[in-house]
């Protein structure tokens, strides 16, 4: 179990999952079928699913040696496969991230007792981070937050696509995530879901909490744990 007592200044959260659920099957679909339907007009009906299937995986296998975030990353892997003008695939991109997505509002749900973590942390004076698998721009990365009912001003930062480069488990996710927000890993706390792809915090030096099956019984757990240390 954590402790929160004043070795740790930092919290960090993973999103989905930690703070925020939704039907993972429904999330694929929906998020599969909003693409086509934006990129078949351009790439073709035939080509669209491999085209934005190979644009996600370079952002998941994305790394410092690209030079580009993965954000950036996504739209040049589309523009290269497919041929299209950038300003054009930036348009539809910008038309599915601010307009389409706003439809599935009622798909995001806060996880039990994550809140009352937040309220707790929030008045002991710990600063509190989002890191989130990055592949989401920011716009959509804090819709979640806020549809699930989290007070964006309670975070003083996120984890998107627009900032970060490499994606979770990679270790290099977590290096630069640090050097981003200017972090010192001795003073972090991180909280997430997956021992997978939260677990290679540890090896940047950040003590890392994985959830329980049971995740309200776990934020029960540790927002008790955060009262008793401080």
């Amino acid at each position: 179990m954590a402790s929160f007592n004043d070795n740790y200044d930092y919290i960090l959260f993973d999103l989905d999952g930690t703070l925020v659920d939704s039907p993972k099957k429904k999330f694929l679909f929906y998020n599969s079928l909003g693409l086509f339907r934006r990129f078949r007009k351009i790439f073709g009906y035939i080509k669209t699913i491999p085209i934005v299937s190979r644009a996600i995986a370079a952002m998941l296998k994305n790394n410092s040696t690209t030079g580009l975030n993965n954000y950036s990353l996504l739209v040049a892997t589309c523009q290269k496969q497919s041929n299209a003008p950038e300003d054009v695939i930036l348009h539809e991109l910008n038309q599915y991230y601010h307009h389409d997505f706003l439809a599935w509002q009622k798909l995001f749900t806060p996880v039990p007792k994550s809140h009352e973590f937040i309220k707790h942390a929030k008045a002991r004076g710990k600063k509190m981070y989002v890191w989130t698998n990055p592949i989401w721009p920011e716009f959509n990365v804090k819709k979640r937050l806020e549809w699930a009912g989290f007070d964006l001003n309670d975070f003083s930062g996120f984890t998107h696509s627009q900032n970060s480069i490499g994606c979770k488990p990679n270790v290099e996710y977590y290096t630069n995530s640090l050097k981003l927000f200017n972090l010192d890993a001795r003073r972090c706390v991180l909280i997430g879901d997956s021992e997978f792809k939260d677990g290679p915090a540890r090896k940047v030096g950040i003590h890392t909490v994985i959830l329980s099956a049971d995740k309200a019984r776990s934020w029960t757990e540790l927002t008790k744990k955060l009262l008793l240390d401080n």
